[in-house]
């Protein structure tokens, strides 16, 4: 049996939606984004063995690094992960996130607080 298959990325799926719930709640909270750190400091932490190694799909999809000079390289590791599952991932999901991610700009207008975001997302 692959480990790329369907029950693992629908338990990936789960966690990017237990983030959602945690992004909402911070928001209806006021959360500071300090807090939000801390409290997902313990995530990071477990998460940072796959980061500093991460890998780009390549054409046959297989994993390969990814080379300095291409489009890839300028990408940050959560970035080349996002687009990977994106490759994967149904309509239905792209949708949903994409609607995640405005209702969480909305929230921050209507709180008044600045987009820390890189491109103004």
């Amino acid at each position: 049996m692959a480990f790329e298959n369907n029950t693992n990325l629908g338990r990936v799926e789960k966690m990017i939606e237990t983030l959602r719930l945690i992004e909402k709640s911070a928001t209806s909270n006021r959360a500071a984004p300090a807090q939000i750190t801390a409290l997902l400091a313990p995530l990071m932490e477990a998460l940072t063995p796959y980061m500093a190694g991460a890998v780009a799909p390549d054409i046959e999809g297989n994993a390969a690094p990814v080379p300095h000079g291409t489009a890839m390289a300028g990408l940050k590791a959560g970035e080349r992960a996002a687009l990977h599952l994106a490759d994967r991932a149904s309509l239905r999901i792209l949708t949903a996130a994409l609607l995640g991610r405005l209702e969480a700009h909305e929230a921050r207008l209507a709180a008044h607080e600045p987009d820390d975001s890189e491109e103004g997302r």
